[in-house]
């Protein structure tokens, strides 16, 4: 590594982990699993906060539980500086700018609407359609089976509750399906479909919801991130110890 890359990534570094330093996140009363811990090895998934999101077998336990804590960092940043549901546009805008802190490389987030066909439609089937444009057959693979486990569910477990509070109101919603996988350079790649909407109806299980066409705008936007894992590997204390133990909540696995 030459000394004018090193004395950038030292100086990212320190701008990242001042950044962290001072920034502030919403933590409602509902959190569930140990934040920062390493996941299990092989193919896994889990709902994080308003997420859900799947990893091939290609990623070890460290770079999942990397995943999910960056990225719930960013919800919690994001949803104290602007109101999840009514004010989406800019909570995508803060999110990405907290990924792109962290060590995410972020596109920028382009929205345009789901034209559904039929009276009506589930997000389901429209965040599987929305991801093969970009995913790996593996990847589509793991984030079906995570959608299928967590449509397996009852109302009452806490998988669903974590993410159907933290993904909906009744008439808005704002949440994220992720697959993870790794590059052929062993970069960390997320494949996201990002998705808000508002109905005239009253949304139960998100996903699964039977949504009017004709009472339902919905905007989709799927894109691909790469970790720098220099830069992370060096702020991922400062974002566990910014989750702090209430963050332990909001992540737990789905069995696929």
């Amino acid at each position: 590594m030459s000394s004018d890359h090193e004395l950038e990534l030292k100086e990212r570094v320190e701008n990242s982990l001042q950044f962290i330093d001072n920034l502030e996140i919403s933590v409602p009363e509902l959190l569930y699993a140990q934040g920062g811990m390493a996941l299990q090895e092989g193919a896994s998934a889990a709902v994080d906060a308003g997420s859900v999101v799947a990893f091939t077998d290609t990623l070890n336990g460290q770079q999942k539980s990397d995943v999910l804590n960056s990225t719930l960092l960013a919800q919690l940043a994001a949803n104290k500086k602007f109101d999840r549901e009514q004010n989406t546009l800019n909570w995508y805008k803060f999110y990405s700018s907290v990924l792109e802190q962290v060590g995410w490389v972020v596109p920028s987030f382009q929205f345009a609407r789901l034209q559904a066909a039929g009276s009506r439609f589930t997000v389901d089937r429209a965040a599987i359609t929305l991801l093969q444009a970009i995913a790996s057959p593996a990847e589509i693979s793991v984030v079906q089976a995570a959608i299928n486990a967590l449509r397996g569910l009852q109302d009452r477990d806490h998988r669903v509750v974590i993410f159907e509070s933290n993904s909906h109101t009744e008439t808005l919603g704002n949440f994220q399906i992720a697959t993870c996988g790794v590059s052929r350079s062993d970069t960390v790649v997320m494949k996201i479909g990002a998705f808000f909407f508002s109905t005239t109806e009253r949304v139960t299980r998100v996903l699964f919801f039977s949504f009017p066409r004709a009472g339902t705008t919905l905007q989709q936007s799927r894109e691909t991130l790469t970790l720098n894992e220099d830069v992370y590997r060096q702020v991922r204390d400062a974002v566990i110890k910014k989750l702090g133990d209430r963050a332990t909540k909001f992540i737990d696995d789905l069995d696929i």
